[in-house]
């Protein structure tokens, strides 16, 4: 993490973020009179058969989707599906969620701020899941032997987001935040890739034609790929400025009484 005078420290963001687990049992309860397994909660991680084909053929099409000379994949139906509530940890699945929620908060290029602009950073993508993971991990009972890892945390809610709602979740999140005088600046989501050719030089009695053509060839192809990506950006962040917001910018709105800034709707 940045040592920087406009960037709270790692034990400070740990101080906010146990703000969150602090009253998150009470909330969960209130959520789910009738228990974790009776609730709709549930699903996110033992999701019914409907919601499994859906996810199976969203996948197909974004596959699909990146690659022009890719076949239709193979038709599945219904019947191959089945939700599986044989292993319902009613005591670490909603800790799970509640890492998740905070992930998709704290990290995916977001921002939480004070009144001054100082910054909770959590670090990278890895960085963020991996101090939720030791957070939670503190947090549970001497007799719980699951441990959670980075990459139980890693990328927030992307696996699961269609599966429920997800935004009370947020909600209280927000909730938190607002009271410990916290603002949350949006980061519209963008893929970038990272070219590993990188450019050296070479001596002219090292010169390999056939590698150098390869090399021109492959960044040719990263350069490619990358102008599709920021395509499919541009024309999603038009598309965002008249649909309806995602889950976390609702909750927002709902808590703060306002879109988050960045998002953009914000000054349609």
């Amino acid at each position: 993490m940045m040592n920087d005078e406009n960037i709270y420290s790692e034990s400070e963001c740990i101080v906010l973020l146990n703000k969150t687990i602090k009253g998150y049992s009470e909330f969960i309860k209130a959520y789910c009179p009738h228990g974790w397994r009776k609730s709709e909660c549930v699903k996110f991680f033992h999701p019914i058969a409907e919601q499994q084909l859906e996810e199976h053929k969203r996948i197909a099409e974004n596959l699909k989707r990146f690659s022009k000379n890719r076949s239709d994949a193979k038709a599945v139906s219904l019947s191959e599906f089945e939700q599986d509530l044989s292993d319902v940890d009613e005591e670490n699945e909603p800790r799970t969620l509640l890492g998740l929620c905070l992930w998709d908060i704290f990290s995916n290029n977001h921002s939480v701020k004070d009144a001054q602009g100082k910054e909770y950073d959590l670090g990278s993508f890895r960085g963020c899941a991996s101090m939720i993971a030791e957070l939670l991990n503190g947090a549970k009972d001497n007799n719980d032997s699951i441990n959670f890892d980075y990459v139980d945390f890693y990328m927030g809610t992307i696996w699961i987001d269609s599966r429920g709602d997800l935004q009370p979740f947020y909600e209280y999140i927000f909730s938190v935040l607002k009271q410990e005088g916290c603002d949350w600046e949006y980061n519209f989501p963008r893929m970038g890739l990272i070219n590993f050719n990188k450019e050296e030089t070479i001596k002219p009695e090292d010169y390999n034609p056939e590698k150098a053509l390869a090399i021109e060839m492959e960044n040719k192809k990263v350069e490619e790929f990358q102008k599709e990506l920021d395509r499919i950006h541009d024309e999603e962040y038009e598309e965002a400025k008249y649909k309806k917001p995602s889950a976390t910018v609702l909750a927002y709105e709902k808590i703060y009484g306002d879109l988050p800034d960045g998002h953009p709707q914000k000054n349609l």
